[in-house]
């Protein structure tokens, strides 16, 4: 008998496709942006006054976000296929990080201070703890074999 799997599960790997989709688009940016970057632009409209060593590492800057958006890209398409696969590390994974998620947005808030920094924390929060809770359900967790 094959298992069903939870149509709140499917919907979360959707999701996660379409985010790891805007990482990808947000990667290929920060690479267009590397390469194209003209430093001696930039020194002419910043002035000498500026630290070189700074103007000279934006693009080298952009490289590594952009490396770090491409391997955020993989992970969620990989968490996804996990979810649609009823992989029981995707599950782990996915707590993982949205624990990690939570966090990060409880310190972003604090950071900010201010009322739509209070807003974002609000819903940086919320949704992650809406997965959460519904991850711990028993049929999704039985999915992922965590029963």
């Amino acid at each position: 008998m094959q298992r069903q799997r939870p149509f709140g599960v499917t919907l979360l790997a959707i999701l996660e496709i379409l985010v790891g989709i805007i990482y990808l688009f947000g990667a290929l940016g920060s690479f267009l942006l590397a390469a194209v970057i003209d430093v001696q632009e930039i020194i002419d409209q910043l002035g000498q006054e500026f630290p070189m060593e700074i103007v000279e590492a934006i693009p080298s800057f952009f490289a590594i976000v952009g490396i770090a958006l491409l391997i955020m890209a993989i992970l969620w398409f990989v968490v996804a296929y996990g979810y649609l696969k009823g992989r029981g590390w995707a599950w782990t994974l996915s707590v993982v990080l949205l624990v990690i998620s939570i966090l990060f947005s409880v310190v972003s808030g604090i950071l900010t201070f201010s009322l739509g920094g209070l807003a974002s924390m609000l819903v940086g929060i919320a949704i992650p703890v809406i997965v959460l809770v519904y991850l711990f359900q028993p049929k999704v967790k039985a999915w992922f074999g965590k029963a």
